[in-house]
């Protein structure tokens, strides 16, 4: 007994027919291949996340290196309404290493799906690595899509016990954890204040 029929690998031969083994092959990789589809399809969407931040800085401090830190992410202050919210405008940054991280994560699942329908059907030749030529549509569409105009609004109010301040602030979820990193605030539950 050969190691492919001990691994239940079954090759096909020509005159072979779908056999049970066979279909579920070709299901579960078809599963795979859109999963894969849906993750790389959410790699572009927009995570817009609302938080609440508390910083032991008087509440001037932590305007002006709020402002500060903004800009230097430039960002612009695009508008400030009644309630103390202030709207910054800026562009969406894309990864260039995530964009090549997608692009190859494509090409290994497109290329483990041509191989799948390589085996299942012989006669098909080299026709299913066509399939590889797709792949760099994933680097492309989260390029494309990483690159938008973004929002980040923020109100800061000061914080009686202890003494600080409050931000509560709405915007991009990496934008939201490179804000507290940089600024060394700690997030509370909004239901706490």
């Amino acid at each position: 007994m050969g190691a492919a029929q001990m691994l239940g690998i079954a090759f096909a031969t020509p005159d072979a027919t779908l056999t049970g083994d066979r279909v579920s092959t070709l299901a579960l990789t078809l599963l795979l291949a859109i999963g894969l589809f849906f993750f790389l399809r959410a790699s572009g969407k927009d995570r817009v996340e609302a938080r609440l931040y508390f910083s032991s800085r008087s509440l001037e401090e932590m305007g002006s290196l709020l402002r500060k830190h903004l800009e230097e992410r430039a960002y612009c202050l695009q508008s400030a309404d009644a309630e103390g919210i202030a709207t910054f405008a800026g562009q969406a940054r894309a990864s260039t290493g995530l964009a090549v991280f997608l692009t190859g994560l494509a090409g290994a699942g497109l290329a483990c799906l041509a191989l799948v329908l390589q085996v299942l059907e012989p006669d098909w030749g080299a026709w299913p690595w066509t399939l590889l030529l797709v792949s760099p549509w994933a680097g492309w569409y989260y390029w494309r899509r990483s690159h938008r105009p973004e929002q980040i609004r923020l109100r800061l109010q000061a914080a009686d016990s202890p003494p600080g301040s409050l931000l509560w602030v709405e915007g991009h979820r990496d934008e939201l954890e490179v804000l507290a990193i940089t600024l060394g605030l700690q997030e509370r539950d909004p239901g706490r204040g």
